[in-house]
């Protein structure tokens, strides 16, 4: 990962959980739009299982922490 990249995620880590959600939304959307899509149909299944794999471990042990 580049320097500006590695940036980015640091800026975007350091964003309010509801800021996170909705550049994450964005981006997603936009990806969809490039020439060739960055992130394919599996990569996408295995980016959201993981998503609720998380969310689902957060809800058992009662963290609210990201709902902003």
């Amino acid at each position: 990962m580049s320097d500006t990249a590695t940036q980015l995620l640091a800026t975007f880590e350091s964003l309010p959980a509801n800021e996170q959600r909705e550049l994450l939304i964005a981006m997603i959307r936009r990806s969809g739009e490039l020439p060739d899509t960055i992130v394919s149909d599996d990569q996408l299944v295995g980016l959201a299982d993981e998503l609720f794999q998380t969310l689902d471990a957060e809800e058992e042990h009662g963290d609210d922490t990201n709902t902003g």
